[in-house]
């Protein structure tokens, strides 16, 4: 058992399953600018890197010139439609409560004003003490950024800390900020890519972590 003051949850794939809303508005973008749909497998194992990464990874390279149009469209459809299926996965509220005790936070690359939506829709906002978004620090992960406002602004020293996410971004943010790992198998990667990244831990359910971490 590991005895850790401080956990933080990458969002997209560790906390929510958003995939098919996300999916849902790349498509809608890709259709309005004139190109073909994507399969929503091809879409969902493109999130977990922020907006714009996003879509540089849909878009065809040579038509990247119009990425800031793209984002203005994605963006119109993805706002209006943050909660239709996205919801947290099974047992995420189980544990949230079960460790509502210790100091609890948010590193996500999804704008913080998107992310404290949802947080608040689902009534999962209650639990957090810090939420970071993409957009609140100079560089998203995988650097270590968001995880070390969270450490600073919450008094706690990166051994006292554990990072679990869905994605080598996640791993490699965690390895960077002198932070224990633990990968999200059930996530939007799977078990392999956190393998390679060198996940600490890896979990098939969230509700593992009652074993793991005291």
């Amino acid at each position: 058992m590991l005895k850790k003051d401080l956990i933080i949850f990458d969002l997209d794939g560790t906390l929510i399953d958003s995939s098919e809303d996300i999916a849902w508005a790349v498509n809608k973008m890709l259709r309005d600018m004139g190109f073909e749909e994507m399969p929503y497998p091809a879409i969902k194992e493109r999130i977990g890197w922020g907006v714009s990464m996003l879509l540089e990874k849909v878009l065809p390279a040579e038509k990247h010139n119009l990425l800031d149009a793209a984002k203005g469209v994605f963006m119109g459809y993805y706002r209006n439609h943050l909660l239709v299926k996205t919801k947290p996965y099974d047992g995420v509220m189980d544990i949230l409560e079960h460790f509502k005790n210790k100091k609890l936070a948010v590193a996500t690359n999804k704008p913080v004003g998107l992310t404290t939506k949802i947080l608040d829709d689902l009534n999962m906002s209650v639990y957090f003490r810090k939420v970071v978004g993409g957009d609140g620090v100079q560089n998203k992960k995988p650097s270590p950024e968001a995880l070390e406002v969270i450490l600073k602004e919450l008094n706690v020293l990166p051994h006292n800390a554990v990072f679990i996410g869905d994605s080598k971004i996640d791993i490699e943010a965690g390895k960077k900020g002198g932070i224990m790992t633990i990968g999200a198998a059930y996530g939007f990667r799977g078990r392999r890519e956190l393998e390679a990244a060198g996940a600490d831990v890896i979990i098939e359910d969230i509700k593992e972590l009652i074993q793991k971490i005291l």
